[in-house]
């Protein structure tokens, strides 16, 4: 072994396969099936992200009450209250920070239903919707917020299920246009 050089050793496997029919095929085939397979599996996944993403939410004050979550994007035909819905703001309408991201939040409210949000508690149809808690963070004093309004037709109210959530109670409705799809749990 000692008598053949670094280059003669690297080269033994390839001269033996040039001798090898049986593995030539071989490695071809697998070569093959590789490239396949690499093309196959950006076709599927190009595919799916066409009607699904898959979300992650790290943040420690998140609106959605899982951390990874399915968006199935279509036109929302059939709302109900209680369906958690995707969306993405523009122009302001949850401030700079979140226009052009996807955002998750939940139907409270659909058109003729009665918001009320007094004493900086919100009601829905009677219905308990939480306390304003972002006074504060967003420079505003008790009752700014304080008003009685029904959901205008072709808007929604929607909120945020966890604590602390940004949403409706404070920016008023989404417009139903704005809904790209819906949001449910990974399981």
């Amino acid at each position: 072994m000692k008598g053949i050089s670094f280059g003669a050793r690297l080269a033994a496997p390839f001269v033996a396969l040039r001798k090898d029919k049986q593995r030539r095929k071989f490695l071809r085939n697998s070569l093959i099936g590789i490239t396949a397979s690499f093309i196959v599996a950006i076709a599927s996944v190009t595919a799916f992200r066409q009607e699904y993403r898959i979300g992650v939410d790290l943040a420690s004050v998140r609106c959605l009450p899982w951390r990874l979550y399915f968006i199935t994007y279509g036109i929302q035909q059939d709302l109900k209250v209680g369906d958690y819905v995707a969306f993405v703001p523009s122009a302001g309408l949850m401030g700079p920070h979140f226009d052009g991201k996807t955002v998750g939040k939940m139907i409270a409210g659909l058109p003729g239903d009665k918001l009320v949000v007094k004493g900086n508690i919100a009601y829905i149809g009677g219905r308990l919707i939480g306390e304003l808690d972002l006074l504060d963070k967003l420079g505003k004093k008790s009752g700014d917020f304080d008003r009685m309004e029904v959901v205008p037709p072709g808007k929604v109210l929607v909120i945020g299920t966890e604590p602390r959530s940004y949403d409706g109670r404070y920016w008023g409705f989404l417009d139903q246009k704005l809904i790209i799809g819906r949001v449910g749990p990974i399981i």
